[in-house]
């Protein structure tokens, strides 16, 4: 993994976390009259009780993952890299995809299966969620040149990790 990689992810991911984490101490720790008039004035507070839970759990895999791959110095193969990137982005795209209703109305009723299986999936299995994170920083692992099979000389050579 380069060294911008991990830093800029390391960043982006923190940031989102101590978001969540605040967000979710506000909503626990205030009065319930306060955060049930906050919910009905506000979209950004609905967006927050949909997606806090399961984006800081997401974020919690990620972290995981990159310091792993980063101290541990992990390197995966080509295709590995690229599958788990895919299946990362797409738990966080359905994480997002599931509190898309708040942000657009009309389009709650078409929506409400993604909102459903997120807020089930991370009240029920948590480290779902996690791995899936997990996942994602498989794939901003370096890639592992030395295992490239049987048809390595028809390749490009890595000039990235």
């Amino acid at each position: 993994m380069k060294k911008s990689t991990f830093v800029g992810n390391l960043v982006a991911w923190v940031v989102v976390a101590v978001a969540c984490c605040a967000f979710l101490a506000w909503y626990h720790l205030t009065e319930f009259d306060v955060v049930a008039a906050a919910i009905g004035d506000s979209p950004l507070v609905q967006l927050g009780v949909v997606a806090a839970a399961p984006l800081l759990l997401y974020a919690i895999g990620v972290l995981l993952g990159i310091a792993l791959m980063w101290f541990k110095k992990i390197l995966v193969g080509r295709v590995a890299k690229r599958l788990c990137l895919a299946i990362g982005l797409l738990a966080l795209a359905f994480i997002l995809l599931a509190a898309l209703p708040v942000l657009l109305p009309d389009a709650a009723d078409s929506l409400m299966g993604p909102v459903v299986v997120v807020v089930y999936v991370s009240m029920v299995a948590p480290p779902l969620i996690m791995m899936l994170g997990f996942a994602y920083a498989v794939g901003c692992a370096g890639v592992d040149t030395s295992h490239r099979g049987p048809f390595a000389k028809y390749l490009p050579d890595d000039h990235f990790e």
